[in-house]
Formats: C-alpha cells, structure tokens, sequence
C-alpha cells in the first residue's frame, strides 16, 4: 500500500513523471491502485448476502446462464424468417453441395453455414435448435462485457453493465436470430478483453495468439468484424501517442492482427468478390442517422411491419425511442467521467469500438455504395452496453443509479416482448401459414408459390418457397407446382421457378392447389394468376389471410 501511495505521488501529470516509463505510470494509475482493488473486490460480491458470496467465476456463470435464459425465452415461438431461411437452405445441404453454394454465393457467411450445418445435424432444424447457438453467444457476451469492465479498471461498474447488457434490444435481438451476429458479436467482445489483457502486459503470449485467433474467426464469420481491427488500430495508435503503450506492445498487436485477417483472408477476397452479397437497399441521410441512433442499439429490427395494432407499434417505437434518448445520455455521462478520471484506455477502446465502424460504412453508403444495416454491427453492441454500464455508475446518488438501471429495463421490456411475438421478425407469419397448410392440405395436393416481385419473365427466383424451406415438415406429401431448377443443382438459396401458366401439365396431376402468395400480391399479377387456375377447372374455396403471406386453396 505504501509503495503505491508513493508511486502515485511521483506522478502528478496524466501520464506519470521520473522513475517510472509512461506505459507503467499510465496501468498503474488507472488499472491497479489499492482502492480499485477494493472496489473490485465489493464489485465480486455485489451479489453477496450475509455469508453467501460469489466468486468472480460464480458470478460469469450466473451472469451466463441468466442471460442465455432471457435470450432464448419465446424463441420457439418467433416464426422463421428471410434471413434465417437462407441459413436452412445452406446448412441442410450435404458439405459437398454446401461447398459448391459458397462458392456462388453468400461466401460472406460460409463458415456460419458450416457451422450450423454440423450443428443442425446434432440437435435438429427447430427454431428453438437453430437459435441456440445465438442465445448461447448471447450469454457469452454478456460476460465478456463484465470482464471487460473489470479490465478497463471499472469492476464497480462491470455488473451494470452486464445487466445493461442482458436488456439491450440489439442483444436480445440477436439471441433470437440464427444468423452469425451473435457468434460475431460474442467474438468482438472478447477480441477486446484479450487486447486489453496484452497492452497490460498479463499474459502477453497467450492473449496476443487468443487475439490473434479470435480477429481470424471474427472475420471469416462476419467480415465486418475487420471494422472492430481498425477500431483497435486507432486505439493503439493513440495509446501509443500519448506514450501510454509501448512500441514493443503495438508491435506486437500489428502482428497478432495481420496474422488474424490474413487466416481469415479466404473468405474475405471471396466474399469480395461475390458482387451483391454485401449492403442493403440506398437510404437517404436522415433514414441512416435515425437508424444508426435508435435502431442499431435501442430497438434490434423493427418487430412488425404490417398487420399489427397501432397500439402494439406505438408501445415498442415510443418505448425505442425514449431508451435511445436515455442510452445516448448515459454514454455521454460515462464519456464525461471517464475523462474527467483520466481513463484514457476505457475513453479510446471503447469509443473507437462504438463509433468508428459505423461511421467508416455510414460516409461509404452515402457517398459510395450502401453498406449500411444497423443488423451488420451487432458486434459493436457490446461497447454500448459497456458505456451505458459506465454511465449509470458515474451517477452520483445511490438512488440515481437503481432508477436509471430499472429505466433501462423498463423501456427494453416492450421491445423485447415485441421481438418474441409470433410476428416478431418483421412482421414474418410463415409458422402460421405453414401451420394452416399442414392442417388442411391432403398427400397429392399441389402448392403454387408466388412471386415477391411483379414479373413478366418466363422464369422467376424469388418466391414465397422460403416458407417451405423454413418449415418443410408442414409442406410433406404436397407437389409444387412451379419449381423447375432446385437449389442444390445450381448452387444457389432458391432455384428457379416457371411461370404458373407454364406449368399445365403439373396442374392437370393436381385436384387441389394451395396458393402462397404475399398479402400485397399485385392485383394484375393475383388476376394473372386466377385466370390460369380457372383456365385449368379450379375454382377458390377457402382462404388464409396473414399479415405478409395469404394462402388460398383452389380445387376442381
């Protein structure tokens, strides 16, 4: 205690003075006086009750498994979507026709693909199973933005921020959602804590190799992972400037992470080169900002899209748009205390993480080409839960600190109950509309799956078919109608389909047809379409009506 005292006295700049380098002065200000200790102590028992106490691994694992608990609650009950139906069509393959497909496209996701394709075939193709995974990131992330707080010389904030963690919309979001941001994001966190680790000088070997590996299996499974490599470029480049990191340290991070992207760079020049795999539709300006704002943290996707109450809408949008108000403060509180505290390290690792990546793709879409989707930095989510953590205990009264953390939870809460309704993906209502089929059609029956899009071409791919390929056990036994090219014999997610009225000698075989259309089905291509089954002697008899998907059965 004494030895630390003195040291402290010998360094009355930012950075320290004679008798210690910059780097030491620096960690030993910030990362291990005696009263962080402390702290960090009442911080590992924070859950204590009289003589019952956690230990720091007791608490990761409660933290764990409370939190893959609250990610994977109603998962079941979300209907599959879009997304989630490109990760079936993939992973349900043989690893030959698996490979062939990545080879096509979708390059950018091949190894989630493999990933899932294996696990799929251990523990089935539910939605529950598929979405384990992610839920099981979920919690890992959680943890890790514990341990990064701890990291980061804040243990007194390392439980709040956890807990923000748990709560925050895009993490719940994504324990939901099996696609590889969760794995991506459980990555990007820990990527982080072994940066940290390695500029403190802890373990130096063994956390540059795990950063070193985990940059590898970040961008190979979510190439906008490189972003979090430049985030921490820029970290150590300024820890370098103000002479709070050694040459030898920076060094030694160049290295972990060339060797990381170059592992991973494989995937990355073929998902280059793959054209169209990666972006979103153009949005102006103003649409990239409120997205970047509220939506990429406070809100995950949007849950309903059509068909839902306004009173619903209203809940989850106003309940989104008050957390972002209150999340933005509080990251600006944390902000403020952080440099006021002179917690460079915390200030620059996480700001860069939070800010940098967005920024870079947000100026390339709107200068260049869209890029952006607030779903893409999913891995960056964690650096908000962290700041957000920060800023409530930077709050200076006890009373302050419960009211803010019940706020935060209290505004998740709609959102999360909105993204476990049945039409929690945007709006998706594929499980009822498979499940309506199952319950009505007989073996034999033929199912015509429409257009998304109003054509006139002889061919069509895009189709309502993902309902099938998200739920093919409701569609057994039933014909389709329209396909002429399936998915594994041109490598790609949907085939191709003919024109119904090219496909007269498949009705003739048919006494009835199940017709899956989308609920906005233009009416030239709806009257199209009537006319050609009529044409053949079916006449409508009954109908499903959906938010997105409409089903009508036609018969002789």
């Amino acid at each position: 205690m004494a030895m630390t005292a003195r040291r402290e006295t010998l360094m009355p700049g930012p950075l320290g003075s004679k008798g210690a380098t910059a780097t030491d002065c620096y960690y030993r200000r910030t990362l291990t006086t005696s009263s962080q200790r402390v702290a960090s102590r009442r911080a590992d028992s924070a859950t204590a009750t009289g003589r019952f106490r956690l230990s720091p691994a007791g608490i990761a694992v409660a933290l764990f498994v409370v939190a893959t608990v609250i990610a994977l609650l109603g998962s079941w009950n979300v209907s599959l979507w879009t997304d989630e139906a490109a990760t079936i069509s993939a992973a349900r393959r043989s690893t030959g026709e698996l490979w062939q497909l990545v080879h096509n496209i979708d390059a950018v996701h091949a190894v989630y693909y493999f990933v899932i394709h294996f696990w799929g075939g251990a523990f089935g193709w539910s939605a529950f199973a598929l979405r384990l995974p992610s839920a099981l990131a979920a919690g890992a992330t959680v943890v890790g933005v514990w341990s990064l707080a701890r990291r980061l010389g804040r243990p007194d904030a390392a439980l709040t921020a956890a807990v923000v963690a748990i709560v925050l919309p895009r993490i719940t979001w994504m324990g939901i959602e099996a696609r590889s941001f969760g794995l991506s994001a459980a990555i990007a966190v820990w990527a982080t804590v072994a940066l940290v680790v390695a500029l403190r000088g802890e373990r130096k070997t063994r956390a540059w190799a795990g950063y070193g590996i985990l940059v590898a299996a970040g961008c190979a499974l979510n190439i906008y992972v490189a972003l979090l490599v430049v985030a921490h470029a820029v970290t150590v480049a300024a820890l370098l400037a103000a002479r709070a990191a050694s040459v030898r340290r920076a060094a030694a991070w160049l290295v972990s992470a060339v060797l990381g992207v170059a592992i991973a760079s494989p995937v990355v020049v073929a998902s280059l080169g793959q054209r169209g795999q990666l972006g979103d539709n153009a949005v102006s300006a103003p649409a990239l900002i409120r997205r970047a704002i509220v939506n990429q943290w406070f809100l995950g996707e949007t849950p309903t899209r059509v068909g839902a109450s306004s009173d619903g809408q209203s809940l989850w949008s106003l309940a989104a748009l008050a957390l972002a108000v209150v999340g933005w403060a509080l990251i600006v509180v944390a902000v403020v205390a952080l440099v006021r505290r002179r917690d460079r390290l915390a200030v620059v690792v996480a700001l860069t993480w939070l800010l940098l990546p967005t920024a870079i793709v947000a100026v390339y879409s709107l200068a260049v080409s869209p890029l952006y989707n607030p779903r893409y930095f999913t891995f960056c989510a964690p650096a908000a839960a962290l700041l957000i953590g920060i800023g409530i205990t930077s709050l200076g009264r006890r009373w302050l600190r419960l009211g803010a953390v019940a706020l935060v939870a209290l505004l998740a809460l709609p959102i999360y109950l909105s993204q476990r309704q049945e039409t929690g993906k945007s709006g998706t209502d594929w499980s009822a509309t498979a499940a309506w089929i199952d319950s009505h059609a007989q073996p034999g029956d033929g199912v015509y799956f429409a257009p998304l899009d109003t054509t006139t071409a002889a061919t069509v791919e895009r189709t309502t078919r993902n309902i099938a390929v998200a739920y093919p056990d409701d569609f057994v036994g039933l014909r389709d109608l329209t396909l002429v090219v399936a998915p594994t014999t041109d490598a790609s997610l949907r085939g191709v389909s003919a024109r119904l009225d090219a496909s007269s000698k498949r009705l003739s075989d048919v006494k009835r047809v199940w017709v899956v259309r989308p609920s906005d089905y233009a009416r030239e291509s709806a009257a199209f379409d009537d006319a050609a089954l009529e044409s053949a002697g079916f006449h409508p008899k009954a109908r499903f009506e959906g938010p997105m998907d409409d089903v009508l059965e036609y018969a002789r």
